[in-house]
């Protein structure tokens, strides 16, 4: 399963709206229980592909935005599968549960859900009435918990799957979009990049001081080579700690895997690495989930780039001046272009501090 910022979906105030053949849901908390719609968590299942918008609660005018969640929501739907439509009637687009794009094809919004100052709306190109009516009905709230592999998806092993993170947000309506971005940026990264990287190894060895060390250095950078905007599909979602964790998929075809592939260095003849983060205690200066994933994809890049090509100079030193003296320095340097295919990821946390360990295969394309 794979991982590539979020929004806390606390308690909701229960009503019900209705404006004309609209329906707006919110939520209800029973027993500390948090249900919601089955399309919010699971917007793409075996029987129905569907698409999430968001907007702010209310409009300029102070109305129930449905308009611009049912917007967001549209144009998501028609980018995915690639539909033009020239307009739509404002008065329909609020107030209609159809909207007909053309003779072939008519979305249905399910009615809406509104949290902490966000409506949301999902529209799909599915016209089976109980495959709707199964996303309708209302379900318990999916919180990450990642060492129970719960949700199940957490723990799948796909390499067409990229998870997307968000922290809560300064405009909560923008969640969605921002986890949906950080996949995105993942994706870039593992697309195509530039790695360039210095390593440094010193030793010391004095046998009059006692004196024995080794010490380590690095610096490094990796960019993507291009910002391209990757076909992503929102299949599923979880919360964790105000953080928001899609599951998205790409429109390519999952890898085949033996067993064990972890423990090995090679698969198909194309190198296989492990790219980490936040062991040893080490932390990223904001502590996001996204950017521990972001820095873990590239331990793991800049690990392959080595593998692709380095560049290496020796100096040493060595003197009997009051005694054994000897000093050796090794650089090792890293300019390639490298691309690789996530296979999985695995998250913990350590004293509310992200652990991050990735598996990224060589692609074929580089090779």
């Amino acid at each position: 399963m794979k991982w590539i910022r979020s929004f806390p979906l606390l308690l909701l105030t229960s009503y019900l709206l209705l404006t004309g053949c609209n329906t707006t849901l919110g939520i209800k908390k029973q027993q500390d229980n948090l249900r919601i719609p089955s399309w919010f968590i699971n917007p793409v299942n075996e029987d129905m592909i569907g698409f999430i918008g968001a907007a702010a609660k209310y409009d300029s005018r102070g109305k129930i935005n449905i308009e611009g969640s049912r917007k967001a929501a549209l144009a998501q739907l028609l980018t995915h599968y690639q539909l033009a439509f020239s307009g739509f009637d404002h008065a329909q687009l609020q107030s209609s549960a159809k909207l007909a794009l053309s003779k072939t094809h008519t979305v249905r919004f399910l009615p809406e859900f509104n949290n902490q100052g966000v409506i949301y709306s999902y529209a799909t190109l599915e016209q089976n009435p109980f495959s709707l009516s199964q996303q309708q009905t209302l379900a318990h709230l999916s919180r990450c918990q990642f060492s129970q592999c719960s949700p199940s998806w957490l723990c799948d092993e796909k390499s067409n799957t990229i998870t997307g993170v968000s922290f809560f947000t300064s405009s909560p309506f923008q969640q969605l979009s921002k986890a949906q971005k950080n996949a995105n940026l993942i994706a870039n990264l593992l697309h195509q990049s530039q790695v360039n990287a210095t390593e440094y190894v010193s030793q010391v060895d004095h046998e009059k001081l006692a004196i024995q060390s080794t010490s380590f250095s690095q610096s490094s950078q990796v960019s993507a080579k291009a910002n391209r905007t990757n076909q992503l599909l929102l299949k599923n979602l979880c919360e964790y700690n105000s953080t928001l964790i899609g599951n998205f998929v790409l429109p390519e075809p999952a890898i085949k895997m033996v067993k064990d592939w972890q423990s090995q260095s090679i698969h198909q003849d194309r190198s296989l690495i492990q790219g980490s983060f936040g062991h040893g205690s080490k932390m990223s200066s904001d502590l996001l989930l996204s950017t521990a994933i972001e820095l873990a994809i590239k331990d793991a890049l800049i690990e392959l780039a080595k593998i692709k090509g380095i560049a290496v100079e020796n100096t040493s030193t060595l003197s009997f001046n009051s005694g054994f003296y000897f000093l050796s320095t090794s650089k090792m340097t890293v300019n390639e272009q490298v691309s690789g295919q996530l296979l999985d990821i695995k998250i913990s946390y350590q004293k509310d501090n992200p652990i991050v360990n990735v598996w990224v295969l060589e692609a074929i394309s580089q090779l």
